[in-house]
């Protein structure tokens, strides 16, 4: 065809990458929301229309997700086939349907559950783009508060007083309090107004009062060894309450089987927190001056521990306080990879069953626990928690919460591939391994040394060694350990399958 019949429209979409170009820079000004301006472009002509359609042209929307959303996790985690352009394109699309959902502000039953999915994966991956999009574009805080409080009235199906909307949808009130948890900061909550601050604790206590009718681990804690034989017969629930929830999500045009994560842990950090902002405003008790000042004072006066000083009483008050969920601030902060690890365990632990996991990684870095830890304990009112439990009537207000100071100090040792790991004994009377004696044998002699644990094993007969393990340092290990480490094809301490005890000393 002669060119100078083609109109100056068909001209132009003939030029690809100039076109390209254009919607590129059109779509992603402004940063925020989606790509409106993108739409009057579109609607110049069939031609163009044609020609940069998410149908024959997914590298543009591609671009444009990579541009408005944080993609190091996503290439970190998932393999070629789940970051391809049209999957990229796809997940473009959805994310913004949920946001306008969030922006929406009026959340429903049960229409918000993708929306509260999209939010939560993208907190995971947030190195700050994902954030901007989510709290200044769409409001996800207050959004958040909104689905609480939905799920924590009484259910339209149900007469005042009875089931709240919570035990109608455990998915959504999970993902709404986790949400409510990374949406926190230390200054958003001293700034809540106090009956918000109240209806936020209420809406959480029934997770505490009754945590045992909710999930607060992957899996069942009567096993030891996992995953579990496909042989194994059905498992019993445990001793920390029901396994997660499980579910399939559209993700990166993918179906994605996925735990839900668990609810009671989320439930206490956002307890926790708002009560040490109450604590924030209340003075010291003035019957504190009748305890020794420091714990030097009450060594010469006899006074024998664990009786509390004063310093002991001021630190607690004043200083122990929960870390808030740290998010990555344009670059500042905690960025996604320190979060893989709870990506991984929603995807990898959604059953005990050994299974074909396609997307696999480590759910428990090594070292992790190591360290000294100062905290709370909530301990109920003994008569109102047995109230609360025989009656599902008695509601979770009326169990009162002491708080009970806690400091510990945690080291990991672990068994390594030149010596034989102990093996976790039977639990008496139950199926599993003994929970009961955190899954070790019973009786057993531990002597520290330089270096690690002499454990020695009765039933047995046997010493074994257990190598102590510090983050801290280059070789995590002995210098003996990791030489002898070295003679084999990987370090060992990469590997998140090793056997290990781990000790603690509490206060």
């Amino acid at each position: 065809m002669d060119i100078a019949v083609i109109g100056p429209r068909n001209r132009l979409a003939n030029h690809g990458p100039i076109l390209l170009n254009i919607a590129f820079y059109l779509a992603v000004d402004p940063f925020l929301g989606p790509p409106v301006n993108l739409r009057s472009f579109l609607l110049t002509c069939r031609a163009v229309y044609n020609h940069l359609s998410i149908n024959n042209n997914s590298r543009l929307y591609a671009d444009i997700f990579c541009h408005k959303f944080d993609c190091a996790a996503v290439e970190r985690r998932l393999s070629a086939k789940w970051t391809s352009a049209p999957c990229l394109a796809q997940e473009l699309c959805s994310r913004f349907t949920a946001l306008k959902h969030i922006r929406n502000g009026k959340p429903s039953l049960p229409s918000d559950r993708d929306a509260l999915w999209k939010a939560y994966l993208m907190m995971l991956e947030n190195d700050g783009c994902n954030e901007q999009q989510l709290f200044s574009w769409a409001k996800l805080p207050d959004w958040v508060q909104g689905a609480i409080a939905l799920r924590s009235s009484p259910s339209p199906a149900t007469s005042p007083g009875n089931s709240p909307s919570h035990l109608c949808d455990p998915e959504g009130i999970s993902l709404a309090v986790w949400l409510l948890w990374m949406t926190s900061s230390k200054e958003s909550v001293r700034s809540e107004p106090d009956t918000l601050r109240t209806v936020l604790i209420n809406a959480v206590l029934p997770f505490l009062v009754r945590g045992y009718q909710f999930p607060s681990v992957f899996a069942p804690d009567i096993h030891f060894y996992l995953p579990l034989c496909e042989e194994h017969g059905e498992t019993a629930t445990g001793f920390s309450g029901p396994p997660p929830l499980v579910t399939q999500i559209q993700y990166f045009g993918h179906r994605l089987n996925l735990a839900v994560p668990p609810l009671t842990p989320a439930a206490l950090l956002n307890f926790a927190v708002r009560r040490e902002a109450w604590q924030d405003t209340v003075p010291l008790p003035s019957r504190i001056a009748n305890l020794p000042a420091t714990r030097e004072e009450a060594i010469l006066r006899n006074i024998t521990s664990p009786m509390l000083t004063q310093e002991d009483v001021r630190e607690f008050h004043c200083h122990t306080r929960t870390r808030f969920f740290e998010r990555n601030h344009g670059g500042r902060g905690v960025a996604s990879e320190q979060l893989d690890k709870e990506w991984f365990r929603l995807v990898g632990c959604y059953t005990p069953w050994a299974i074909e996991r396609p997307l696999k990684g480590i759910v428990y870095p090594l070292g992790t626990l190591v360290g000294n830890w100062c905290g709370r304990m909530l301990v109920p009112d003994f008569q109102a928690h047995i109230n609360a439990v025989v009656d599902q009537r008695v509601p979770s207000t009326s169990v009162p919460l002491v708080q009970e100071r806690l400091s510990c100090r945690f080291e990991e040792h672990h068994c390594l591939s030149f010596d034989e790991p102990l093996l976790a004994p039977p639990c008496p009377g139950s199926e599993g391994e003994d929970v009961f004696n955190a899954w070790l044998p019973r009786d057993l002699r531990f002597t520290r040394r330089t270096g690690g644990l002499e454990i020695f094993d009765p039933s047995t007969g046997k010493n074994t060694w257990y190598e102590t393990y510090r983050p801290d340092r280059t070789l995590p290990y002995s210098a003996a350990a990791c030489e002898r480490l070295r003679k084999g094809s990987d370090p060992e301490w990469c590997n998140p399958n090793l056997p290990s005890v781990i000790q603690g000393d509490v206060e």
